[in-house]
């Protein structure tokens, strides 16, 4: 039996997948501060007539880290540059950094030394820094400019966690490595308690089976190395509802799904019956990353989002202040007016009407509808903001510019708590039809439970220097051969992704080329050699279909 848990921000969900039949589910408000006893709750209740002995594999997707972000809950960063001459990043990240000497030319070679002064005094100056991160220019070539550093960094500041930008990434892209790495370090203290919670639930119910958390690409990953990583964990939610609606209502046709939380709505783009992916890698706050990941953007507005007024004006969200009035909270949310509009139906309408009416209009209902309304109309921006990202980026192969035709979305697909309330009003506005799968408030857990384990590896081979680097392992090699081929490249990038693989417990029988490129080495008149770079990944994908998930499972 699979088992997957969602930990949102407002609700934690658990199914129990067994035979391509979801068996079990569970709903459970989210205990912000106390994880530990929401996810504890969600995993009795689903497994309340069950036996955990039977439990084969725990997969989790979280809104912990989006949330986070979106609502500017990350720890301070203190964020080490090694630029190189004539780079300048300052104004290409999301805080100055401290830029020290040092310097690894294109093809890996040292050109100058880091100093351990300067990094010792960046540690002085960055002192009430939670965490650090550190990222140098062509590290993903020799990483040993970073692992220095940031071996005196720790030295110096005794901090629990140091991000190296070229272990999250063997890519190119000296900016988006490094906003990777400064997310990382940012995002490690609230992911560090996440984690922490789930091995503490499981460990206290004799669940002893292997624990994945799925990645923004769809992907899983132990959980035990994205404790490192956990900025591979950014929109694991949204990733999870994408694999989740694959499973139980593929759009066929140019489609938008929206997973409409209490905390964000996240959006995804789908074309001929698949998800479509960020071509380069996602842009968190704006600010471009190399985290490959399903086209996605979060917005936020969900259910609990808070409602006011300022100067005259309807402001809605990002902030979530508590629950809906209807159930106790002390704020107007878009939960209240769903309960007045009378989409949904709980808690105390005469505590969502007085939401409403606190904001200055004795006539609830038209308050009420004027925040959907005014919702939807965020939403809608997005979507036309993806959709426009999307349509904006560079072409490369001439079957991309003769085919690359405008997506266009003809339906919309509701999941999560509050899709009920948001979507007909979203797809009025945008003039397309909608569906709302049943299921679909747990759509994120059943994504997590059936979403399969990956990994990958960046290989850069330089024949005429004789050696090649692996940066996800810190691997740089003399190669063992003068004639190297693209084909040798491919072999040894399979060795060490089953070598990677094989540390973290995963299976890696189906691995596909993400990236490969080569081209030659030129002195003088002549040809020397050939720089390589192939970069392998295990294919993501789904263990099982759901075949099970019939509406009377759901009432």
């Amino acid at each position: 039996m699979l088992l997957g848990i969602d930990v949102g921000g407002t609700f934690t969900d658990a199914v129990v997948v067994d035979g391509g039949r979801v068996i079990s589910h569970a709903k459970i408000p989210t205990t912000h501060g106390r994880l530990l006893e929401c996810i504890a709750q969600a995993i009795d209740r689903s497994l309340s007539e069950l036996d955990v002995k039977d439990i084969t594999r725990v997969a989790l997707s979280t809104t912990i880290v989006t949330n986070a972000i979106v609502e500017k809950k990350i720890a301070k960063v203190g964020l080490v540059v090694i630029p190189g001459p004539g780079v300048e990043i300052e104004n290409l990240v999301p805080l100055p950094p401290v830029v020290v000497s040092g310097y690894t030319d294109h093809r890996g070679r040292e050109v100058a030394e880091i100093l351990e002064r300067e990094i010792l005094a960046a540690g002085k100056q960055l002192r009430d820094c939670e965490t650090f991160a550190i990222s140098g220019k062509f590290a993903n070539r020799n990483p040993q400019q970073e692992l220095q550093a940031a071996a005196w960094l720790k030295r110096e500041t005794g901090s629990q966690h140091i991000t190296v930008g070229s272990q999250l990434t063997g890519a190119l892209n000296f900016w988006r490595r490094t906003n990777s790495a400064y997310y990382n370090a940012a995002v490690w203290p609230c992911f560090r308690d996440f984690s922490q919670a789930v091995e503490a639930a499981l460990k206290q119910r004799n669940i002893h089976a292997p624990v994945y958390i799925l990645k923004a690409d769809g992907g899983t990953m132990p959980l035990a190395a994205a404790q490192n990583l956990p900025v591979e964990a950014i929109f694991t939610g949204p990733a999870a509802s994408v694999f989740g609606v694959m499973t139980m209502a593929c759009p066929k046709i140019p489609a938008v799904s929206l997973d409409i939380g209490g905390t964000t709505t996240d959006i995804a783009l789908w074309q001929n019956g698949l998800p479509l992916f960020a071509k380069q890698g996602i842009a968190i706050d704006g600010y471009p990353t190399s985290i490959r990941a399903l086209r996605l953007r979060s917005v936020g507005i969900g259910g609990d989002s808070h409602v006011r007024l300022v100067n005259g004006e309807l402001k809605i969200g990002p902030e979530r202040e508590g629950p809906a009035m209807a159930l106790g909270g002390k704020v107007p949310t878009v939960s209240d007016a769903f309960i007045v509009a009378g989409l949904v139906d709980f808690g105390e309408r005469r505590l969502a009407e007085q939401g409403m009416a606190s904001l200055g209009s004795s006539k609830v209902e038209e308050t009420a509808a004027w925040i959907i309304d005014q919702a939807a109309q965020q939403i809608v921006q997005a979507i036309e903001g993806i959709i426009a990202e999307w349509s904006a980026e560079p072409v490369y192969r001439v079957e991309d510019i003769v085919h690359h035709a405008p997506f266009t979305p003809q339906l919309l697909v509701g999941v999560g708590g509050a899709a009920s309330g948001l979507v007909p009003a979203v797809a009025k506005r945008m003039g397309v039809a909608y569906e709302l799968p049943v299921g679909g408030a747990v759509v994120n857990a059943v994504g997590a439970a059936v979403a399969r384990p990956t990994l990958e590896v960046s290989l850069r081979a330089d024949t005429a220097a004789g050696d090649y680097t692996v940066a996800e392992c810190g691997v740089k090699a003399a190669l063992s051969k003068s004639r190297f081929t693209m084909s040798d490249a491919q072999e040894l990038s399979r060795h060490y992704l089953l070598g990677r693989a094989e540390q973290a417990g995963i299976a890696a029988d189906d691995m596909e080329v993400v990236q490969q490129e080569e081209f030659n080495v030129v002195r003088g008149f002549s040809t020397v050699g050939k720089i390589m770079s192939c970069q392998l990944q295990i294919k993501p994908g789904v263990l099982t279909t759901i075949a099970g998930f019939s509406k009377e499972e759901w009432q």
